[in-house]
């Protein structure tokens, strides 16, 4: 089994509720989204109807991971007059979506032979790529209570270090939606989020000493790293209200 990285992994809004979730590159259910996409064809034929909320351009609701809901999306985009940059961006959204009420299932029924054409959503979490194995459950709850380690990543970020970088990466996007004229947030959520997210990284260089140990130089070299990124992310916020 190969090693997982960091590339094979990543936060997309997949889920037609809105939520960002984690998933694997090439799980079956993002093959075939890329390649229904890629064909022209994108979004999935609405199998379950659990998520069919949306009433944009129709008047019984549609899931917005389906495929009628995205054509007529898309058709919607092109007549918006949007920038070439700005169309990108919502595109890039709106062909995001997949069906997680069939394929978040499809690790189960595929292996139940309930479903053999099953494409399933591997939703895993960025902590995946410290691990490269398959592992028993007996394994797995060994590794949990601390009586076996199957981490086969020893550069690992610290925790902290990869929580942080995950709220950068997510302020990042935030502010690059703005810069398109995309988002509703002014300027002073940006200045408050970077204000909070420097706080943080002060007070874990304060007790680094304490709960670091022999890492400690690396954990204070990552943390200075985040930090440089935000400063130059504060640079891009705007002064005015």
């Amino acid at each position: 089994m190969s090693m997982t990285t960091d590339r094979d992994v990543h936060l997309i809004d997949s889920s037609p509720l809105g939520i960002p979730f984690w998933t694997l590159r090439d799980s079956g259910s993002e093959i075939q989204r890329r390649r229904r996409e890629s064909e022209g064809k994108p979004g999935s034929p609405c199998r379950k109807g659990l998520l069919v909320t949306n009433t944009e351009f129709t008047d019984i609701p549609v899931c917005t991971a389906s495929r009628a809901y995205q054509r007529n999306k898309l058709e919607h985009l092109a007549a918006e007059g949007l920038s070439r940059q700005q169309l990108a961006a919502v595109t890039k959204h709106v062909v995001a979506k997949a069906c997680i009420c069939h394929d978040l299932a499809g690790s189960t029924t595929l292996a139940c032979g309930i479903d053999p054409d099953a494409k399933p959503a591997i939703c895993c979490g960025p902590g995946i790529t410290d691990f490269s194995k398959i592992s028993t459950l007996q394994e797995m709850v060994n590794h949990i209570y601390g009586r076996l380690s199957l981490l086969t990543r020893h550069d690992r970020p610290h925790m902290f270090v990869r929580e942080l970088s995950l709220y950068v990466d997510h302020l990042r996007e935030e502010i690059e939606d703005y810069s398109l004229g995309l988002s509703s947030r002014v300027p002073k959520y940006f200045r408050e989020f970077t204000d909070n997210l420097l706080s943080g990284i002060e007070y874990y260089r304060s007790r680094a000493e304490q709960f670091i140990g022999e890492k400690r130089n690396g954990f204070l070299d990552d943390l200075g790293s985040l930090r440089e990124s935000l400063e130059r992310m504060a640079l891009a916020i705007p002064t005015n209200e």
